[in-house]
C-alpha cells in the first residue's frame, strides 16, 4: 500500500477547483511550507484529493502570474523573487496578508450598500449615475493608520442573490465567483499618482499635500465583458507594489 502523503495542504473549500488548488498551493509556499521547489504533480494531487489535471491547470496559473518556473525534467521551482508586494497587484493574496509580511497588525473594516455609485467613480468608468449597484467599501489598518481604502462596484442586477455570507470576501474575484451570474476573469489596473486633499485620498492616514497611489481597476468576464470595478487608495509610506514582468 503506498503511504499517504503528510497534509502540508489545506482541504479546499467550495469554489471553482482548479482556482482553490491555486490558492492553496500558493498559500503554502507564502508559508514556507514548500521551499525552492514543489512536489511532482501527482503527489499534490494526492494532498488535495484532486485529479493530476486540475493541478496541472493550478500550476499553469501560477507559472503565468510568475510564482513558479516549470521545465520537463526539472520539476515545478518556485521563483525567489516571490513576495507578497508582488502578487498583491494581480490580487492573488489578499491586502491583509501584504500588510502582515510588511510586519503590521491588520485589521479590516467592510460595509456594503445597494446605491447609486459615487459621482467620481461615475466619472472614473463611465457608469451609469441613475442604476442601482452594489457599492462596497473596505479599510485595512496597519497598525492605526488606515492605509488601504477599497471601493468595489458591481451592477446590482448581475447578482445571484440579494443576501450575502458575512464577513464579505476580501477578494472581488472570490466574491464574484459565488454571487455573481457572469465571475469575474480577469483585471485591466489603472496606476495613478495622486496628491491627497479634501476629496482625494480621504479614506486614508495621509497627510495633505503628501502622495498617494490609486489603482483604478475594470474587472472582466472571460469574454471580456467590463462585470465590475474597483478604486483602491494605497497609502505610499506603507506599501510599495512590484510588478512581474517576463520577456
Amino acid at each position: 500500500m503506498t503511504p499517504r502523503q503528510p497534509a502540508v495542504l489545506d482541504s479546499l473549500d467550495n469554489g471553482p477547483l482548479a482556482e482553490r488548488a491555486r490558492t492553496a498551493i500558493l498559500e503554502a509556499i507564502l508559508e514556507k511550507r514548500f521551499v525552492e521547489r514543489l512536489p511532482p504533480e501527482d503527489v499534490l494531487a494526492e494532498m488535495l484529493h484532486v485529479s493530476r489535471t486540475t493541478i496541472r491547470s493550478a500550476l499553469q496559473s501560477l507559472e503565468e502570474h510568475g510564482v513558479v518556473s516549470r521545465k520537463r525534467a526539472v520539476g515545478t521551482t518556485i521563483n525567489a523573487h516571490l513576495r507578497p508586494s508582488a502578487l498583491a497587484l494581480q490580487r492573488l493574496v489578499g491586502f491583509d496578508a501584504l500588510l502582515r509580511e510588511k510586519g503590521y497588525p491588520v485589521r479590516s473594516e467592510v460595509q456594503w450598500e445597494r446605491t447609486a455609485p459615487p459621482a467620481d467613480i461615475c466619472e472614473i468608468f463611465g457608469l451609469e449615475a441613475d442604476r442601482d449597484y452594489m457599492l462596497t467599501s473596505k479599510r485595512y489598518f496597519a497598525g492605526p493608520r488606515s492605509a488601504i481604502a477599497v471601493r468595489d462596484v458591481l451592477p446590482w442586477d448581475s447578482l445571484k442573490s440579494e443576501t450575502f455570507a458575512e464577513p464579505l470576501a476580501a477578494s472581488l474575484f472570490e466574491f464574484s465567483a459565488v454571487y455573481c451570474e457572469t465571475p469575474i476573469d480577469h483585471a485591466i489596473v489603472e496606476i495613478i499618482a495622486l496628491i491627497k486633499d479634501d476629496v482625494q485620498g480621504k479614506a486614508l492616514s495621509v497627510e495633505v499635500g503628501r502622495p498617494f497611489t490609486r489603482l483604478n481597476e475594470t474587472h472582466y468576464s472571460a469574454a471580456g465583458r467590463p462585470v465590475a470595478f474597483s478604486v483602491v487608495d494605497v497609502d505610499n509610506e506603507v506599501i510599495t507594489f512590484e510588478v512581474f514582468r517576463r520577456e
